[in-house]
């Protein structure tokens, strides 16, 4: 291509049909770019935001409770998410349920036999039930036995408390709720039949119980919002 002469207007002798996109054979190659990238970008906006958390509720712990790892404070966190219930609600329930996040506290009857285990206080009918229903989607061993599940760490049996809670939220018709309050969280272990008739008096018992746990807990008060159905 030669020099423009002075005062002569350049012509191209491009034609635009050189320049003609061609969405057949480019199209879905940049429109799956496209959507890639983003879901990056927004997989790690989101990280970010989980990972903030896990420090705020690590720097809010007192420092008399037992030590907690980030791992173990990030699964609560995605499991809040998954649930749509707050995070230091969980971490109250299950530090009162269990002890002090004891994954292999009991609660056992008179002749010594175990009715309930590990932090959120699971029965052997309720861990069989959810260690074979999603023994694949949440990589759960099929058929624990209690005693094996007792075993588990800390962030291991937040596996089986997802199954659980994602059971019981059906269960319970809380399903299309977008935000449990913290007595319909702790309901569902408690008593999900009160739960899914949503007494609201036994409701808000639990509420205003898990808001004194979390004062002693967590070096700030936070506080329960009770959501309107």
């Amino acid at each position: 291509m030669g020099e423009q002469i002075p005062g002569i207007p350049f012509k191209s002798t491009i034609n635009k049909s050189d320049f003609t996109f061609d969405w057949n054979k480019y199209g879905k190659e940049l429109e799956q770019s496209l959507f890639l990238n983003f879901h990056k970008q927004k997989t790690k906006n989101e990280d970010d935001e989980i990972k903030q958390k896990v420090f705020e509720l690590q720097s809010k712990l007192k420092p008399e409770v037992p030590k907690l790892s980030d791992e173990f404070v990030e699964k609560v966190v995605r499991l809040a998410g998954k649930v749509k219930c707050k995070p230091e609600d969980l971490l109250a329930i299950m530090y009162h349920e269990s002890g002090g996040w004891n994954p292999a506290i009991t609660a056992k009857n008179k002749n010594g036999e175990i009715l309930y285990g590990g932090l959120i206080q699971m029965n052997r009918q309720s861990l069989k039930i959810i260690s074979t229903q999603y023994s694949d989607s949440l990589n759960l061993k099929s058929n624990i036995s209690m005693e094996e599940y007792l075993k588990l760490s800390r962030e291991k049996q937040l596996d089986y408390a997802e199954g659980y809670f994602i059971l019981m939220k059906d269960s319970c018709n809380l399903e299309k709720k977008d935000a449990l309050t913290a007595g319909e969280t702790w309901g569902m272990l408690k008593s999900p039949r009160l739960t899914k008739a949503h007494n609201n008096k036994f409701l808000q018992k639990l509420s205003r119980h898990v808001d004194r746990i979390k004062m002693k807990i967590f070096k700030e008060e936070v506080h329960s919002i009770d959501v309107k159905n």
